[in-house]
């Protein structure tokens, strides 16, 4: 649970079990056990493109999202803190999160902004599993909600300690409670109800206030949506795919010049090869600038880095505000031949501090340039004294010996 924004795999997702729905649309549900009918689907969703709700992944090819699944008061801290974008602030400690704990960035920071607070005994207990009267509060503070002590609500459940912040939740649209006059303020908060939770809130953030964080977020939410729907209809269709295939489901992500070049692309690719025309993760460890950020448009340049299947490139991706959702409008590719990364050793050994225990799941201790490979030609970088990485510094390819 590192705060770190790490490639999705997004490859072939379709199994026999998974949800059709409407005609014209060739989306289909990638959560094996969330169907796209299910109330909560688009914000979970949402929230998992963004990596703020983490899924699950079987040894044969399944997603599992949970979204029936209670929260704990630090799945709450973690959520939070991924999806704002916060600055890491570990002043404020408790004795039950051990900074080997996977929620101790998360806790501490929440704890700090007094958005999430301890007990009297001194602990936080981030295994207690929170209600919908106590993620009302979390929420609210959150997202600077003005809390208001005289507050009613139409809920008749809702007693007066919390009636303050269901009440800013329900004034911001947040929630309109389980029924007209319900809350269900003692039920357990589940996985799909935060979610939607936290993307109703998220929707009326202005772009003009997202951290540094959250602007890649919202990046990483639009390329991944866009690969699913292409990679799905050529599941479908290929290969006599046509652009009608994809077209609705596409214009709800993206507008012209993105979405006439996506369409064309989606006709000249094939499935199951490494020829589908699909936007590829940014990865944000290695050199990128935000060059735009407004209420209406966000702008980045960023680096899709080279690998063993695919070449990489350098990139302008434009994003345009569509009521609640960023649409891509355009995505300028710029080829490392012609614009290399040309890193420092200095910044290849920061890169990879964060690379290899993303992508190859080794903890690193000590990275060691030992000069280069005599048949590529790359940088060999050794890592805890004992495992050799090959790594280009103009175009980001990483690979272990």
């Amino acid at each position: 649970m590192k705060k770190t924004l790490t490639s999705i795999v997004l490859g072939v997702l379709l199994t026999g079990s998974l949800t059709s729905v409407v005609e014209a649309s060739s989306r289909q549900s990638i959560y094996s056990d969330l169907s796209m009918n299910n109330t909560f689907y688009e914000s979970v969703y949402s929230m998992n493109m963004k990596e703020v709700l983490e899924a699950d992944y079987t040894d044969d090819g399944k997603i599992l999202i949970k979204s029936n699944e209670v929260v704990t008061r630090g799945d709450a801290a973690f959520m939070l803190y991924m999806l704002l974008g916060m600055e890491p602030d570990t002043t404020l400690g408790f004795p039950d999160v051990d900074p080997s704990s996977p929620y101790y960035e998360a806790v501490s920071t929440v704890a700090s902004r007094n958005i999430v607070s301890g007990y009297e005994d001194g602990k936080f207990h981030p295994e207690i599993v929170l209600t919908r009267s106590q993620m009302s509060r979390i929420i609210a503070g959150a997202f600077n909600y003005t809390v208001n002590a005289n507050a009613t609500v139409p809920f008749t459940d809702v007693n007066e300690r919390w009636t303050p912040y269901v009440d800013a939740m329900y004034r911001h649209g947040v929630t309109a409670g389980v029924t007209p006059t319900s809350f269900a303020p003692d039920k357990k908060l589940t996985r799909g109800e935060m979610a939607a939770f936290m993307h109703r809130a998220y929707k009326k953030v202005p772009g003009s206030a997202y951290t540094e964080f959250e602007v890649m977020n919202v990046v990483n939410e639009a390329t991944r949506k866009t690969r699913n729907v292409i990679v799905q209809g050529l599941a479908k269709h290929f290969p006599n795919q046509k652009a009608a295939d994809i077209s609705s489901d596409m214009s709800q992500l993206a507008i012209d010049s993105y979405l006439s070049l996506s369409l064309v692309g989606y006709e000249k690719s094939c499935y199951n090869c490494d020829g589908a025309n699909v936007l590829s993760d940014f990865q944000f460890g290695l050199p990128y600038e935000i060059l735009m950020q407004s209420d209406t448009l966000l702008k980045m340049d960023a680096t899709v880095p080279t690998n063993s299947i695919n070449s990489g490139h350098r990139a302008i991706i434009e994003l345009v505000r569509s009521g609640d959702s960023w649409k891509i409008k355009s995505y300028v590719t710029r080829s490392f031949t012609s614009d290399p990364l040309a890193l420092t050793i200095d910044q290849a050994i920061d890169y990879l501090s964060y690379a290899v225990p993303v992508y190859w799941q080794e903890d690193v201790a000590t990275i060691r340039h030992t000069g280069k490979d005599n048949a590529t030609g790359y940088d060999l970088f050794v890592v805890n004294g004992k495992t050799t990485y090959l790594f280009d510094r103009n175009s980001g390819y990483l690979d272990r010996r």
